[in-house]
């Protein structure tokens, strides 16, 4: 490379000549410049221009920096600049974090490590949205800057609308920096709910009467809506259906597999967490169960019916595979299913699950604890649970089969009951 010498011209510059040429600017492509000063002194400059305006930056002594340094330093600006950044900006944030981390690193290496506790995909998946986006104003902040007023006004109140959101970035915000503290990052919680965020913010709703409501179907539908549904052939409505008759949860049919399915003797074992049955790219507890224990779900004749139809055109282990054919069906396609056949925008596919309770508790007089057994809800305190270790299977597939008895009456009963035969 040439640069201009104040003697000689223009004379290449090398890692051994650049130590020797007098006074002058010197430009060595790239907008990176040897400045050489009358008393002798070297030093590296880049120069820029962004958005109109022009700029410099020092690399560092020539003397401390080699030529390639220098190159490899003002190659890497060059990058910042084309990905719409601003050198300067890159460098003081770094700077500032060799004092102490910046938010975005250090809670991003926090949730690295806290997701490891996590059953399933969708809360890790939630967890990284919290930190990347939700937190996103605090991300370019010292850990040791942040303040109270910042946590509020940057974060909370945005989101203070959306109780239950709010509510879980504030405890995150809560825990990241408890660890601070214990890394000696700082000495006080900006996030504390009780010292600092409550007194200016007001007590949170409690947790019972924020929860969303999920809509549900009134029971006297179900048996028009099953008709409707056995109608269209297309795997949203089948999934839509074994939702209905199994009354189990949504993650839990996406997640049914062929290998779970005992359709001999109409049970689905669903795995809960540290098992061996979780799928592929999945952790521990990844197949979508609400808590730790293995479920056994028996399977009502009319559901039998349409996974044996369904197993003949069977294409991978997944029960309802995705549009790629490689993972399962999103929770989506059943909701936008469940729209459009019940003409009802308001529905939640969660919601039949508020169905089947309602039904058996106005209808019926099965045992309240075998009815909620059938939801996997184990009644009782944690003593009680502790000691409860049978499945109560004969009772729930009475009570089931009896579900799906109703779900399947006149007008969808004719349906149903041709394609058993």
């Amino acid at each position: 490379m040439r640069i201009r010498s104040d003697q000689d011209g223009k004379v290449a510059i090398n890692a051994k000549n650049f130590l020797s040429v007098g006074p002058g600017d010197y430009a060595c492509g790239d907008n990176l410049y040897l400045i050489v000063a009358p008393s002798g002194g070297r030093r590296w400059l880049f120069r820029y221009q962004r958005k109109g305006v022009k700029d410099s930056m020092g690399l560092g002594s020539a003397k401390d920096v080699t030529l390639g340094d220098a190159r490899k330093k003002a190659l890497d600006h060059r990058r910042t600049l084309a990905n719409g950044g601003d050198p300067k900006e890159v460098r003081d944030e770094a700077r500032r974090a060799e004092a102490c981390p910046l938010f975005a690193p250090y809670a991003t290496v926090w949730r690295e490590t806290y997701e490891k506790s996590l059953k399933h995909v969708s809360s890790r998946n939630k967890l990284k949205h919290q930190i990347d986006v939700h937190c996103k104003p605090l991300h370019k902040m010292r850990m040791d800057e942040i303040t109270t007023d910042h946590i509020i006004k940057l974060v909370l109140d945005p989101i203070r609308q959306k109780v239950e959101t709010c509510r879980d970035v504030r405890q995150r915000l809560q825990k990241i920096f408890k660890v601070a503290i214990g890394d000696e990052l700082r000495k006080d919680n900006p996030a504390d709910y009780e010292t600092r965020i409550e007194p200016r913010m007001g007590k949170a709703p409690k947790r019972g009467r924020v929860r969303g409501h999920h809509k549900a179907m009134s029971y006297q539908d179900v048996p028009a809506f099953m008709q409707k549904l056995a109608t269209i052939a297309d795997q949203s409505a089948r999934a839509v259906e074994i939702t209905l008759l199994t009354v189990a949860r949504t993650h839990e049919i996406l997640n049914m597999r062929w290998s779970q399915l005992h359709l001999d003797r109409g049970q689905w074992d669903i795995a809960g967490a540290g098992t061996e049955t979780a799928a592929p790219g999945e952790t521990e507890g990844g197949t979508g169960t609400k808590n730790i224990y293995d479920k056994r779900t028996p399977l009502p004749r009319q559901a039998l019916a349409i996974l044996r139809e369904m197993y003949e055109k069977r294409i991978n282990d997944y029960v309802f595979p995705g549009r790629d054919l490689d993972g399962q069906m999103s929770n989506n396609t059943m909701l936008k299913a469940l729209k459009e056949i019940s003409g009802d925008p308001t529905l939640t596919v969660h919601g039949l699950r508020g169905t089947f309770r309602t039904w058996a508790q106005d209808e019926t007089d099965f045992e309240e604890e075998i009815v909620e057994h059938c939801m996997h809800h184990i009644t009782g305190d944690d003593a009680e649970k502790a000691y409860k270790h049978g499945q109560a299977l004969r009772k729930r597939r009475i009570v089931l089969q009896a579900w799906a008895d109703f779900a399947t009456k006149p007008p969808a009963k004719l349906i149903a009951a041709a394609r058993a035969a």
